[in-house]
């Protein structure tokens, strides 16, 4: 496996990201894409950074699909005003590239908790969690099979508390995106494009893609009356 490290800078500060190349699904032998510094990460981050967002500010900060990075929740910490993070994706080699990049940035587990969970599920919590609320969720690059909307819709509203939470995400514009959006909005999730911005690749510095940010929030009928605390 080869290990690169990465120097990002997010609201001035220097953020350090951990890349495993060549980490593979043991079950399949395929190669995780998640275990890369995906672009919109960034695009989340920074836009986050500009806006200078109050909700961040003392918040319990969820990342679903976060694959081995973490970096726009790891940012929300590290330098953005957030008080906690939790980083989630599926069980497997991710998780335990999630705690490097989470130590790489001086953040221990009280402050950046790592945890599976596959979309569709909820979160099980200790005791001592129950009077912590998400106060923002934040998703980068996971719109890219509509099949996958439902399950994410549903943990969504398992951990949605109205007129509290709030949700991010980014995504490059691509083929599919705009159906897996119509499917969310179908399960109670509106997405509003907030942003649009051209620039290099990460991985390749001399094409151009097109990235977008949106502003998620779900349908007042939609939020679920008993609300499920972080």
């Amino acid at each position: 496996m080869e290990v690169t490290m990465h120097v990002v800078d997010v609201a001035g500060h220097a953020l350090a990201v951990v890349e495993r190349d060549g980490t593979h699904d043991p079950a399949t032998g395929r190669a995780l894409t998640g275990s890369w510094l995906w672009d919109s990460s960034l695009v989340l981050a920074s836009h986050l950074a500009r806006l200078r967002v109050d909700e961040l500010r003392g918040a319990t900060v969820l990342e679903l699909g976060a694959g081995s990075t973490g970096l726009p929740g790891i940012a929300a910490v590290a330098c953005l005003g957030a008080a906690r993070c939790v980083l989630t994706d599926v069980a497997g080699p991710l998780l335990p590239g999630l705690r490097a990049n989470a130590a790489a940035n001086g953040l221990d587990a009280s402050r950046a908790d790592v945890r599976e969970l596959r979309w569709g599920d909820r979160l099980e919590l200790e005791p001592e969690e129950e009077e912590r609320v998400v106060g923002v969720v934040l998703m980068s690059d996971v719109f890219y099979d509509p099949e996958d909307m439902p399950a994410m819709a549903a943990t969504l509203r398992g951990m949605w508390r109205d007129g509290v939470t709030v949700g991010w995400a980014a995504s490059e514009v691509r083929d599919g995106v705009r159906e897996c959006m119509d499917v969310l909005r179908d399960h109670g999730v509106d997405v509003a494009e907030v942003h649009r911005v051209v620039q290099p690749l990460l991985r390749d510095p001399d094409q151009s893609a097109v990235f977008a940010v949106y502003r998620l929030s779900l349908r007042q009928q939609e939020t679920t009356s008993t609300h499920q605390l972080f």
